[in-house]
């Protein structure tokens, strides 16, 4: 039988160690700090049945809705009624100043008719936005 010999472990030496680099190197990202800090913007807390959705609400803007509308559709037919008009006597016009006069005639109709659409169109803008499909 082999004898072993007991290897006693000096804990005083230094020990000799290998310089290796590793094969996977961390990555170490240097901490910026915000001089200031923006705070999100709130959103608008979704509320069932809140005031425009009851039925009182509802009934109102219908009521605005169908007032925009009617009043559209009067303007539209006098103001259609107006430049029809105006182009009947264009046509039939015996000189030149008159066909010119009936033709800016129909012309102020036409702008009219524009000006009224631009501002059904604001009100009807600002229903939806009450509405919130905007």
């Amino acid at each position: 039988m082999k004898m072993t010999r007991s290897r006693s472990v000096d804990l005083a030496a230094p020990r000799r160690r290998l310089k290796t680099t590793p094969a996977v190197s961390l990555w170490r990202p240097e901490i910026v700090l915000a001089t200031s800090i923006n705070a999100a913007p709130t959103q608008r807390a979704v509320v069932l049945a809140e005031p425009t959705a009851r039925p009182e609400a509802i009934r109102t803007q219908l009521g605005a809705t169908r007032s925009l509308l009617a009043g559209l559709d009067g303007a539209r037919e006098t103001l259609s009624t107006v430049a029809a008009d105006a182009r009947t006597r264009a046509a039939e016009a015996a000189s030149t100043r008159e066909r010119v006069s009936a033709t800016i005639a129909a012309y102020r109709a036409e702008a009219a008719m524009d000006d009224v659409l631009t501002g059904a169109w604001r009100r009807v803008s600002a229903l939806m936005e009450e509405r919130g499909l905007r």
